[in-house]
């Protein structure tokens, strides 16, 4: 008699920087939607580490990289195994990866 084991391997992201529990719940949400199985993951592989920068220890902020974009944004470098990325993740879940970049 042989039995058969499965196992599943649970993706663990490494969030460092500005504590991902203390955003507020609905921006908790978008950075969770943006880099777990979101675009971050699509450009940048198995996200292994986000460091959610923070400025006065607010990670919300409006873009200097891009002055033309009005959105509150949170910047986080993403580190993927494809590579790494400075990001802006938005409320509505959505993110980009570069200036330029369409938001998905």
């Amino acid at each position: 008699m042989s039995q058969f084991f499965s196992t599943t391997t649970k993706k663990f992201v490494k969030w460092l920087g500005f504590s991902r529990e203390d955003l507020s719940p609905t921006w908790k949400a978008a950075s969770d939607k943006f880099v777990k199985g979101g675009s971050a993951e699509e450009k940048l592989g198995t996200i292994q580490e986000v460091y959610i920068k923070s400025r006065n220890g607010n990670p919300v902020h409006k873009s200097a990289f891009n002055p033309e974009d009005k959105e509150d944004v949170i910047s986080a470098r993403i580190v993927g195994s494809k590579g790494t990325k400075t990001c802006h993740i938005y409320l509505d879940r959505t993110g980009t990866t570069k200036k330029g970049d369409k938001r998905c």
